[in-house]
């Protein structure tokens, strides 16, 4: 549990390296990112939810009659439709937001994995002292590889997620008194599974560098959970603020994992 406060106090700290390593500019290129971003989830958000809605309200006849009625009864009706149409559009813009909120984290993980790299090769320089020939052929590969790795974290999160609610469902029908504490068992569960699937992302800028396979990599980011969840929770803390978030999140938090391999709390555990 203290190695996860660790990794998300290696993210706080991450700022200050930005700085002194003389590559504040950054913050600039997720910054235009987000104001396209947004503009974009909800003009397009907009656009899905009156595309599903418009034939759900005539389907039901939710439509709003242009005129207000007078017999007690039609009344009645008329406030029902007006708010079965506006419960039925709030309800899809609640899941649309939802469900973009939840893959814009990918997305940005995606989109920025180019600055992400950078970021955190010129932290490791600056902390480690270690320098890296630029190559454009293997500047290309390791982007690749951070947007592989993306859409495989993304995959096996949304498995897990879906298993956990599964898991917890069901055994709060089976078990009735395990219901009360359901909802917030599984919110911690999905929280720390996603938590891990974002700091593996960061972390793994380290193992490109390095030349370490994807499995292996896996092994050693698995061997230092602890802090990678950290490093993974800022990440999702930062993506809830909004328009800002977006802006801190894919510079901190690669930085905020080269400062934890320099404290030497990334490292291979030995085997006995």
């Amino acid at each position: 549990m203290n190695k996860i406060f660790i990794g998300v106090r290696h993210c706080l700290q991450a700022h200050r390296v930005v700085v002194r390593s003389g590559i504040a500019w950054v913050y600039l290129i997720p910054f235009l990112f987000s104001m396209l971003i947004v503009g974009s989830i909800f003009s397009f958000t907009g656009g899905l939810v009156r595309s599903i809605a418009d034939p759900l309200v005539e389907m039901f006849s939710l439509t709003t009659p242009e005129s207000t009625p007078e017999a007690v009864a039609e009344k009645l009706l008329y406030f029902l439709k007006i708010a079965g149409e506006y419960a039925l559009y709030g309800i899809l813009y609640l899941f649309s937001y939802y469900l973009f909120f939840k893959l814009q984290k990918y997305v940005i993980l995606i989109a920025m994995a180019p600055l992400m790299a950078y970021v955190s090769e010129k932290a490791e320089e600056k902390l480690l002292g270690n320098t890296y020939e630029f190559k454009w052929g293997i500047f290309l590969l390791d982007i690749w590889r951070g947007v592989r790795i993306a859409l495989k974290n993304l995959f096996l999160e949304l498995i897990l997620l879906l298993l956990i609610t599964i898991v917890i469902s069901g055994l709060s029908t089976v078990f009735t008194p395990l219901a009360v504490i359901a909802v917030p068992l599984s919110a911690i569960l999905m929280f720390v599974v996603s938590s891990y699937y974002y700091g593996y992302s960061s972390f793994d800028y380290l193992n490109e560098r390095r030349r370490i396979s994807i499995s292996e990599g896996s092994r050693l980011i698995w061997d230092n959970k602890a802090v990678v969840v950290g490093n993974g929770a800022f990440f999702s803390f930062l993506i809830l603020i909004p328009f800002l978030g977006i802006i801190l999140a894919p510079i901190l938090c690669p930085v905020g994992a080269v400062i934890s391999a320099q404290k030497n709390y990334y490292e291979k555990k030995e085997t006995e």
